[in-house]
């Protein structure tokens, strides 16, 4: 990503009112830099043309008749992380899905919003007077509450609890996305790609010691621990004591210790 690109991300995401698609394609184009990302909004305007009035079930319904459904198949695949892939390949993860569904909602001002439950990301439709759950990976359908349930327990091992269900904000949903994009690029050794996932959760979060710490992690893995030791020496003396911090101090340490062996 050019730096001109990371200060829109670090704007859009500052905002009042961050807009999903555009997060999502600033990120895409650090994955892939030939990615357009005007391009890709064009085409996310063009189906909320389609799209038509503010209505959530028409959004649904087209994102439905367009193809769009969840990859079950290669659901790893990072692929299906990047909004300008979803909508060429019509196949994605839960969230990224959901994203898009929130983006053509945002521009046709209709009423969806994000639910970031544990291990599944499902949108919800707030028109009507009540809440409606639907689930973009499986075909778009409405959940009900032991259906959202049974979803949780079985992606993550825990009980539903009424905090799942509050909407999501851009800042924990951008999170998410970056975060299932660094845990898919460690599960296939590529460091590069990790780093640069970090280095975008430090940028969204500035506050947040933690990706910096992976950073640091990250940069020795890739034969620079001078670059690793002055980012975790800057970090320890600029952050409150923190769990992570405490991780930065032991990984410190060790890249001191490596420096007399």
């Amino acid at each position: 990503m050019s730096m001109e690109n990371r200060a829109r991300l670090a704007e859009v995401m500052r905002s009042g009112d961050p807009d999903l698609a555009e997060a999502n394609l600033l990120i895409a184009a650090e994955g892939r830099p030939g990615v357009d990302p005007g391009r890709w909004l064009a085409e996310v305007d063009r189906l909320a043309g389609m799209a038509g009035a503010a209505d959530a079930q028409a959004i649904f319904d087209l994102l439905r008749e367009e193809g769009f459904t969840g990859d079950s198949r290669t659901y790893d695949d990072p692929r299906n992380s990047f909004l300008d892939q979803v909508i060429r390949r019509r196949r994605g993860l839960p969230i990224s899905l959901s994203a898009l569904a929130i983006a053509v909602g945002r521009r046709t001002g209709a009423p969806v919003v994000g639910v970031a439950m544990p291990g599944h990301y499902v949108v919800a439709d707030l028109s009507g007077g009540g809440v409606r759950y639907v689930d973009p990976f499986h075909g778009w359908v409405t959940r009900t509450m032991n259906g959202l349930a049974g979803i949780v327990h079985d992606a993550s091992g825990t009980d539903l609890e009424p905090g799942h269900l509050s909407p999501a904000t851009a800042q924990i949903t951008v999170t998410r996305m970056l975060l299932n994009l660094e845990g898919a690029y460690r599960r296939r050794s590529r460091p590069d790609d990790v780093l640069w996932c970090c280095e975008l959760l430090a940028l969204i979060d500035p506050a947040d010691p933690a990706p910096r710490v992976r950073m640091a992690e990250v940069l020795v893995e890739l034969g620079r621990p001078d670059e690793a030791e002055a980012l975790l020496g800057s970090l320890l003396t600029m952050t409150p004591p923190s769990l992570a911090m405490r991780v930065a101090e032991t990984v410190l340490e060790d890249i001191r210790a490596a420096r007399l062996n």
